[in-house]
């Protein structure tokens, strides 16, 4: 499983191609961090990864409005709640420098707990992991973004 593939340069940031297959809570998967200069050296502090599990709720909402003329009408909104229900932070590599046109390639094992949330998506609401990769730089830090997970 790869992710952040190129590394544009320490000002501009980076671009992501993932590949994440089904991972298992309770059970270590390995993720591989993929970077690439292009045109210049990219010095690094580090390589790290994220993983979270986020939980989400849209739920209708509706209330009714007093006009001062005294009549009244529906107004009608979405109510909208997210809290993290899980999260890890892994240091993939200590810091240090990728040639320009060189190719870093690091792996790492992760775990998901077994006690933690299962994945779901309901009518309201929904529950999902996502996974990030990054690189802290001189400059813009080159990241995968943030990359949903299939957990089971």
């Amino acid at each position: 499983m790869g992710l952040f593939d190129k590394l544009k340069n320490a000002v501009t940031g980076g671009a992501a191609k993932v590949d994440v297959g089904v991972v298992t809570r309770g059970e270590p998967f390995q993720l591989t961090v993929r970077a690439q200069a292009e045109d210049a050296d990219v010095k690094y502090d580090r390589v790290y990864l994220k993983v979270e599990g986020v939980e989400e709720a849209e739920v209708p909402d509706s209330d009714i409005v007093r006009e001062s003329d005294g009549g009244t009408h529906r107004r009608r909104e979405i109510a909208r709640a997210r809290c993290t229900t899980f999260e890890v932070e892994t240091n993939v590599a200590p810091g240090g420098e990728l040639q320009a046109n060189q190719t870093g390639e690091w792996t790492v094992a992760v775990e998901i707990s077994s006690t933690a949330s299962p994945e779901f998506s309901g009518r309201y609401a929904r529950h999902y992991y996502q996974v990030f990769a990054g690189m802290d730089c001189f400059g813009n830090d080159p990241d995968s973004g943030w990359v949903r997970l299939s957990v089971k």
